[in-house]
């Protein structure tokens, strides 16, 4: 029998073991969650913890389910004011970023604002958002946009900032124009920083939009989640905690994969 004929078998019977291993160390999040949700459930029923302590996630997982309905009318519209004031924010944030990188001065001028608008803590200036603007969807997207607008624009300031200056002065050598710059240079060179920038902003973009629910309004996670603390129904409180939670991963999940597709030369180098 040949040599090749011999290891055929073998690397049948080990294929299984190797996706395993691969779907393993590509998925180790979901291992560290499902210890931390067994250790959650063995606390609970071990020193049998009362419900309004503290639920088990059966009983949180109990609570989604009977609520799903209603539940996600409310989702769909915490997701649209998540959505649509992430959108805002990156486009003011690269507005911003592109017009503090082509002028000292505009830069001198805005960057210090940009620093201390984020020392208003956002439970103070969600209600003046809230009272120039009503109750409304847009009041919201508002807040979400003042949540994230921040880390993405001084992510793509400082990216555009640390572009090659031998690249810089090649582009001069053609005289190429300033959005020609940008296209091909400033953009590619800065999309890591924006990407990272934009994960940032999508872990805060949930909270925003709850927070701006909690002050006033009619529909959304934040309503539902001060009605079920109202009525002391704390496994209803700690299943829309889950769904913030959830709904917060899988945006950025999406900003990640978005970068994997935007920037493949970065994943391939992470890997090297």
């Amino acid at each position: 029998m040949r040599l090749h004929e011999l290891k055929r078998p073998m690397n049948a019977a080990t294929a299984p073991s190797t996706f395993l291993r691969r779907l393993l160390r590509s998925h180790r999040w979901v291992l560290s969650l499902l210890v931390f949700v067994l250790f959650w459930q063995g606390v609970t029923s071990l020193f049998n913890v009362p419900t309004y302590l503290l639920p088990s996630p059966t009983v949180t997982l109990f609570a989604v389910i009977h609520d799903a309905p209603l539940l996600g009318r409310h989702l769909g519209t915490t997701a649209l004011e998540t959505l649509g004031g992430l959108g805002l924010a990156i486009g003011l944030g690269l507005l911003i970023a592109i017009l503090m990188n082509g002028s000292k001065l505009f830069s001198d001028l805005i960057y210090p604002h940009l620093v201390l608008s984020q020392a208003i803590p956002l439970i103070a200036i969600a209600p003046i958002i809230l009272i120039w603007f009503g109750l409304g969807l847009f009041a919201k997207v508002l807040i979400v946009a003042f949540v994230c607008f921040f880390p993405i624009s001084v992510n793509t300031y400082e990216g555009f900032r640390t572009v090659s200056t031998d690249l810089r002065d090649l582009l001069d050598t053609f005289h190429a124009s300033r959005w020609q710059r940008y296209r091909h240079l400033h953009i590619p060179a800065t999309l890591p920083g924006i990407l990272a920038g934009l994960k940032i902003a999508a872990t805060y973009s949930v909270l925003g939009a709850v927070v701006g629910e909690w002050l006033g309004g009619s529909s959304g996670i934040g309503i539902y989640m001060t009605r079920a603390l109202q009525s002391f129904r704390t496994d209803k409180l700690f299943g829309a905690i889950v769904t913030v939670m959830v709904m917060s991963f899988v945006i950025f999940k999406g900003v990640d994969r978005l970068g994997v597709y935007l920037t493949p030369w970065s994943r391939r180098r992470h890997h090297e």
